[in-house]
């Protein structure tokens, strides 16, 4: 009985994760684009290098504090000579006249007192960065939505392709079966006949193609039969190519980048200047030494030292003024590379409008004619009899409403084009 139990759950269960896989949820094209940017490696990492920028703010921050230092030294010699143990070590000077053993604990405090705006500039840097971190991560979510949207529309496009060439093969086919043809008209009904076929052939083929970018773009597994949900038709553009750019200046995210990268080469030449300037450190120090591991805590028996000292460090470096220099220039080639990317911006959203201006007309003009035309065949083959120009007039209606189709794909990608290249969607 349980046993029995146990193979209906493993039946339910392989039922339940085969209908998942066939295709048991609908996908709308916001639930497309938020399945991208959710599985999308790229941005995925792009949301760790945040985590990272983040932390690295932190440690910036605690270069202003004060650096304490706790360590515990035991040596044990046999000198003739005096001798000083290494920084590792603790740096004490060793003489001659010791005891083989030799034990000190040691308590050290270092603060910053001025730095020439090293560590002010450092924490510039690295807030900087965590906000150049957090637009990656909007370029990473932009480029994946990009992606999601284009193999939406076209597994929508193919779909419809391949629903349109069946059903004008099948009336073929049924149209071809009442005909009475001569030899010529026989192989004239077997090209145009072999033509849509092909048609159809190539249409589903190009359909799984899609399906297989579609599941690629949302990072699904292979064999994930997604059922679409979505109007294949022209969406206008209302906006208008000003207020897009004005927008695009605004949200777009390279050019947040190139601001930040801006910041980023400022703040360079600060710390290449940086180099001119002295540093002042105060550290303290307090050391407790004996000849015995037990005697460190007998006031008698042990020795303690303590001190504090005031450093001021003056830099003497030939390469000061290169290091600037080679900043500055860095800086002006960011400034170019600024001027070079509105530019580009600018002509990807004119042409994104002017595009989607016109596959729009266009796909109006063939969809309102393409109905005109079918609704004059089915007319048409209603009063007259069959015949080759009937067979001949379907096959032209199929070539019709396919380049409708394709206008119509043609205006969504133009209009997912100019979504990205402003930086924000179009209202629907």
């Amino acid at each position: 009985m349980r046993s029995e139990r146990l193979a209906a759950a493993l039946v339910a269960l392989f039922i339940g994760a085969a209908a998942a896989q066939g295709g048991g949820e609908t996908l709308t094209i916001d639930g497309a684009v938020a399945l991208a940017v959710k599985n999308s490696p790229a941005a995925l990492a792009a949301e760790q290098d945040i985590i990272i920028a983040r932390q690295r703010v932190r440690e910036a921050r605690f270069m202003a504090l004060p650096q304490f230092a706790l360590s515990g030294i035991a040596s044990r010699a046999s000198l003739e000579h005096p001798a000083v143990l290494g920084p590792e070590l603790g740096e004490s000077y060793l003489s001659p006249d010791i005891d083989n053993s030799f034990y000190t604990l040691r308590a050290q405090a270092l603060q910053p007192l001025y730095t020439g705006g090293k560590n002010t500039n450092t924490l510039k840097l690295a807030k900087t960065a965590h906000n150049q971190a957090k637009v990656n991560y909007e370029t990473a979510k932009a480029d994946a939505a990009l992606g999601a949207k284009k193999a939406f529309y076209t597994l929508l496009y193919q779909r419809r392709l391949s629903e349109t060439a069946a059903g004008w093969m099948r009336k073929a086919r049924a149209l071809d079966a009442g005909l009475r043809k001569d030899a010529f008209e026989e192989l004239e009904a077997a090209m145009l006949l072999a033509g849509l076929a092909d048609k159809a052939r190539q249409a589903a083929a190009d359909e799984e193609a899609a399906e297989s970018d579609l599941l690629r773009a949302l990072n699904l597994e292979p064999g994930y039969k997604a059922r679409l949900e979505g109007d294949f038709q022209p969406r206008p553009v209302e906006e208008d190519a000003t207020r897009s750019l004005v927008t695009a200046m605004e949200l777009r995210s390279e050019l947040k980048s190139e601001l930040y990268k801006a910041q980023m080469d400022d703040i360079a030449v600060n710390m290449a200047m940086v180099r001119r300037y002295p540093t002042i450190y105060l550290g303290a120090s307090y050391d407790v030494n004996a000849y015995r591991l037990q005697d460190l805590s007998d006031n008698a028996r042990r020795s303690s030292n303590w001190l504090a000292s005031l450093a001021v460090k003056f830099p003497l470096s030939y390469d000061v003024w290169t290091q600037v220099q080679q900043r500055k220039a860095q800086q002006r080639q960011g400034e170019l590379k600024r001027a070079e990317l509105q530019d580009k911006v600018r002509f990807e959203i004119i042409s994104a409008h002017k595009e989607a201006a016109a596959w729009q007309a266009e796909a109006v003009r063939l969809t309102e004619e393409a109905a005109r035309m079918k609704s004059g065949y089915e007319a048409a083959v209603r009063a007259a009899r069959p015949s080759m120009a009937a067979l001949r007039a379907l096959c032209a209606l199929c070539d019709l409403e396919r380049k409708a189709l394709d206008a119509v794909r043609r205006q969504l990608m133009a209009r997912i084009r100019l979504e990205w290249a402003r930086g924000r969607d179009l209202a629907r």
